[in-house]
């Protein structure tokens, strides 16, 4: 059993993901004294640093000194990373630095929030697996090809796992209690937190499209899927209906009593969805996200994407984070 468990923070990470890290931690050590579980929270930049909501939380171990420790410690620690999607530019190289540290050393890494970015940009999940958050998920794909890219509460590859973080950081850090002391010390950490179950990390992230999706038929959910399967090379209505084994008029009628629209209409959305999400948080060119996107020309996506969100590709991507400090998803 590991016993030495650090939480690097970086500045605008999510309050809500520590807490999922952190009270199940204590709680442990609590219930379980004799496990001498010691945990650390470490500042990657200063000692005092800044949540994304603004909370602001001292830490009292150098990072520099915990590198060290790491390294002395490496089969009893453990490593979990808490950073936003504003992770400021400065801490890139430290990042990176840790992250194959602990990769040459095969410690037990959790990645939390923006880190599946910083993991796969740092090329520790290089033909592994791994997740983000489902807003930047189909940028992570288009930018990490040598990485598979899932929907999923939290994903592990080897000895390293990322979770989108808020409450699937939760489900993580009681999966990680289970595995590494036992399914006893999860069940009395879930007991005393008020837990009444966890979420197995290969669920789909909660999200609009998984809420549209809990009460529509089976078949109509295998429709759907067919469609998001294949965003970048749209498949034709008369191929989707011959897989699902409907007819064309059956899927229409399911597509106009569910979501009142139709199945083409429904399919050119999500297209254009996954497009204005390449464009706000990656640097491919408009021409390249019509592309990837299913469309055949630069004119015809322009003229749905405004139809669809009132405003052009271009637009758009003058923006999604004009008030922001800056942000790179890349480690």
């Amino acid at each position: 059993m590991r016993r030495n468990i650090k939480i690097i923070l970086v500045p605008g990470f999510s309050y809500l993901s520590l807490g999922a890290i952190l009270e199940p931690i204590h709680t442990l050590n609590k219930l379980y004294p004799h496990l001498m579980i010691a945990y650390k929270l470490i500042s990657i930049s200063d000692k005092k640093v800044f949540s994304e909501s603004g909370v602001s939380i001292n830490c009292h171990n150098s990072l520099q000194e915990t590198l060290k420790e790491i390294k002395r410690t490496a089969s009893d620690s453990v490593l979990f990373l808490c950073c936003g999607l504003k992770t400021p530019f400065g801490v890139q190289n430290l990042l990176k630095r840790i992250l194959r540290i602990c990769s040459q050393f095969k410690i037990p890494t959790f990645g939390v929030g923006a880190a599946g970015w910083k993991m796969a940009g740092s090329g520790i999940l290089s033909k592994g697996e791994g997740t983000v958050h489902w807003t930047t998920l189909a940028a992570f794909r288009e930018m990490n090809l040598d990485v598979v890219g899932k929907d999923a509460l939290f994903v592990s590859s080897k000895h390293l796992t990322s979770s989108p973080g808020e409450a699937a950081a939760l489900d993580m850090t009681i999966n990680f209690i289970s595995k590494e002391y036992s399914k006893e010390h999860a069940d009395q950490v879930c007991d005393h937190l008020m837990i009444t179950f966890t979420r197995s990390g290969d669920l789909e992230q909660p999200k609009s499209n998984a809420q549209r999706l809990r009460d529509v038929p089976r078949s109509l959910q295998k429709v759907i899927f067919l469609m998001e399967e294949h965003l970048e090379n749209p498949l034709t209505l008369n191929s989707i209906s011959t897989t699902a084994g409907l007819s064309l008029r059956q899927i229409e009628r399911l597509f106009a009593r569910h979501f009142s629209k139709s199945p083409k209409k429904y399919y050119i959305s999500r297209r254009l969805l996954h497009a204005r999400q390449l464009i706000e948080h990656t640097p491919l060119s408009i021409f390249e996200v019509s592309i990837v996107s299913g469309f055949a020309s630069r004119q015809i996506f322009s003229k749905y994407y405004k139809q669809e969100f009132g405003l052009t590709p271009s637009e758009t991507r003058q923006t999604p984070f004009k008030n922001s400090d800056k942000i790179s998803f890349k480690a």
